[in-house]
């Protein structure tokens, strides 16, 4: 399966660099930029390019930033009726970390099967799981 990263400004670029510090070089992944200027037409060209180049029946997922976004709403478009694609938004370091080990370890895996098996679970509080853990402590020190 091929990955697609892209985001606003250099976030894909920054993002895949730093998932590169934990795995190394990533293959079968490309990175799409959206700076100042530049409009989702512009983004629609730059991936049916990169498109073009991959075997046909090659399954491919969209990693982007935001639902919504330029880099999103132009993903949807090229998606929309390719049953070998798929697009994901939330891009984030630990997000391409997970689809790449997902990749990995499903080589087989279609692009529409990625997003049930990312656990999703992202967004940590230290303070609210700290606090968890002493009103644990507390019940624990009650008995």
């Amino acid at each position: 399966m091929k990955l697609i990263v892209s985001a606003h400004g250099m976030l894909a670029k920054e993002v895949v660099n730093s998932a590169g510090m934990v795995f190394g070089a990533i293959d079968d992944l490309d990175i799409v930029t959206f700076v100042p200027g530049e409009n989702a037409e512009t983004l629609k060209a730059r991936y049916k390019e990169l498109i073009d180049s991959y075997k046909e029946d090659e399954e491919i997922l969209f990693l982007v930033d935001l639902f919504g976004g330029s880099p999103y709403n132009a993903a949807f478009e090229t998606v929309i009726g390719q049953d070998r694609m798929d697009v994901i938004t939330g891009l984030s370091l630990p997000m391409l970390i997970d689809v790449v080990g997902i990749r990995t370890m499903e080589e087989d895996i279609k692009a529409d099967e990625v997003y049930d098996k990312l656990s999703g679970d992202y967004v940590k509080s230290c303070k609210k799981l700290l606090g968890n853990t002493n009103k644990d402590e507390m019940e624990d020190d009650e008995l």
